[in-house]
């Protein structure tokens, strides 16, 4: 219990036990904030825009994309209205490839708890390094969303609702007229965290979303069998935590760590409220789930299984119905690549278009530079119209 009793010092006072632990801090900013009543609004459906400037690094504007802020309804898990916010950028340059200028959804691998993590704070912020790795792509002349898919609540590796936050965000970007992007072929990108929101997202866009044009998916990195990954990993660190915490943000009646946490690991928990990914890096290495438990594994408790169990991607006849470009490191540690191997060959039996490029070794930072490259050109032979290379 030493690391855990550590947190003692970190200031913060003690949750009641039998209280659930605090979502979000809400963002001082008003814009991001709903309106009660999203009855006259369709899912997709643009509340209100902005237009923004993005940066990177934090002084350094980028005066060659116009860029604009869209709030939007989407639902959660449940199919409940709520709103979020996706950042919308346009190049200055001209599309000179066939059809309309195409559209790249790209998820941000944000795997936080706070929502001032989002690119629409952190891209005007200068804080998104994720700006510089889209950089390719709209200098090829393509738009790029990049959506707050977490929802309302930062709802960390909730499926559903990530899944929703992605598509609606699309639908919002091609609705707003002035952006001009209704024509556009769409394609979506993600790696990791953001890998996850984007294999979630092509799973349901054809129950969910059939009217998009998504003509292919690039996704690296997919923690994609929870469930699996869950029960051989040790519940160390910042994925556990994640885990445990944004599931108790969607399903509160079935993940609830003021239930299964001593009162300085509810301490310690809270501390996690508001981290972004270096924080919850840094506060959570070395502190195991086990260190901070009165109940034994949590992770094993039948109702936390089960929330595990359905935020699993392939566990029910939701398939993909565009091609697949799935690429994951063979020595990644943090997310094993067993965990999507096994949905691939799910998807490919489901006779899914489905491309699989094992990395080369160099874990799971690496793998998010050295997959990229191969994506991005994979991405573009959609749209210029080459023919897939399937393996299954």
């Amino acid at each position: 219990m030493a690391a855990c009793a550590a947190a003692l010092t970190l200031g913060v006072p003690p949750a009641a036990a039998a209280e659930p632990l605090p979502g979000p801090t809400p963002l001082a900013d008003n814009w991001f904030q709903g309106p009660a009543d999203l009855s006259g609004y369709a899912k997709g459906d643009v509340i209100r825009s902005r237009p923004v400037e993005v940066r990177f690094p934090a002084n350094t504007p980028w005066p060659v994309v116009k860029t604009t802020q869209l709030l939007y309804r989407t639902t959660d898990s449940f199919g409940v209205p709520v709103t979020t916010t996706a950042t919308v950028m346009v190049p200055d340059r001209p599309w000179t490839g066939p059809g309309a200028r195409p559209l790249l959804s790209q998820q941000q691998a944000m795997d936080a708890l706070d929502l001032a993590c989002n690119p629409s704070v952190t891209l005007p912020a200068g804080k998104s390094q994720d700006l510089a790795l889209i950089s390719p792509m709209l200098a090829l002349g393509y738009a790029v969303v990049a959506s707050d898919y977490q929802g309302p609540e930062m709802a960390w590796i909730a499926g559903r609702q990530t899944a929703h936050g992605v598509l609606d965000g699309i639908r919002a970007a091609q609705r707003f007229e002035p952006l001009g992007l209704s024509q556009s072929p769409v394609v979506m990108y993600g790696y990791s965290g953001g890998g996850h929101a984007t294999a979630w997202a092509a799973e349901q866009k054809s129950t969910y979303a059939p009217e998009l044009n998504v003509i292919g998916v690039a996704e690296g990195g997919v923690p994609g069998d929870l469930a699996g990954l869950s029960e051989k990993q040790p519940a160390v660190g910042f994925t556990a935590w994640g885990t445990l915490l944004g599931l108790s943000r969607e399903f509160p009646d079935k993940v609830r760590p003021q239930e299964y946490l001593t009162p300085e690991g509810i301490e310690f928990a809270n501390t996690l409220t508001d981290g972004c990914l270096t924080d919850l890096l840094g506060k959570t290495k070395g502190i195991s789930l086990a260190q901070c438990s009165k109940v034994g594994d949590i992770l094993t408790i039948p109702s936390v299984e089960a929330a595990i169990e359905e935020n699993s991607l392939a566990r029910t006849a939701a398939t993909p119905d565009m091609p697949l470009f799935v690429f994951h490191d063979t020595k990644d540690v943090l997310i094993p690549d067993r965990g999507m191997t096994g949905v691939v060959r799910e998807y490919c039996n489901r006779g899914v278009d489905v491309q699989y490029a094992p990395g080369l070794g160099v874990d799971h930072v690496g793998g998010a530079f050295v997959g990229m490259p191969p994506a991005y050109k994979w991405l573009d032979d959609r749209v210029v119209g080459r023919p897939t290379t399937p393996n299954c």
